[in-house]
């Protein structure tokens, strides 16, 4: 578990997916994901066993986010394996539902990540994408000290990726 002033990044369980679905199933929350549509149930639960799996390989995962004051989900944030141009890359990325953007959740929560990720895991690097569209994810990435790297896809959709360096790494 993971901990920020008002949140607790917790790992997932398979049964989780139903937490997921409020969200995975907003129009306005995948606006910015793929094609945009809602997912279907099948999808989430694929998502929600892949994060299972993740952090029983890896140590870390989109981890959920519970607010501490009310014991509720409001959404994801943390790491996974990302392959963009057949190069392996590890991505931070988030999801909050609607009721809580704009109050520094996710830019809380993945500066947490981020931490946790560079300081325990020893990362190099970590990677975020987005549709060009997206400025409040954008503009989350640059918060967190990434800048942009380039243009590319990632299945099938254009998208900017944004980089950081581990810290740790650039004083060795």
């Amino acid at each position: 578990m993971l901990e920020t002033l008002r949140l607790r990044l917790l790992p997932w369980q398979p049964e989780d997916w139903l937490l997921l679905r409020p969200l995975a199933t907003n129009r306005e929350v995948v606006r910015y994901i793929s094609n945009g549509e809602p997912w279907p149930d099948e999808r989430i639960r694929e998502w929600a066993t892949r994060q299972v799996t993740h952090f029983a390989k890896f140590g870390f995962c989109f981890w959920k986010l519970i607010r501490k004051e009310t014991g509720e989900m409001i959404g994801f944030c943390g790491l996974q394996p990302v392959e963009l141009e057949g190069a392996p890359e590890i991505e931070i990325g988030w999801w909050l539902a609607p009721a809580w953007w704009g109050q520094g959740y996710a830019t809380e929560s993945a500066r947490e990540a981020m931490r946790d990720g560079f300081e325990r895991a020893g990362l190099p690097r970590i990677v975020s994408i987005a549709m060009r569209e997206n400025v409040a994810s954008t503009h989350i990435m640059e918060k967190l000290g990434m800048k942009f790297e380039r243009e590319t896809t990632h299945r099938g959709f254009a998208v900017v990726m944004y980089a950081v360096g581990n810290p740790q790494l650039a004083k060795a």
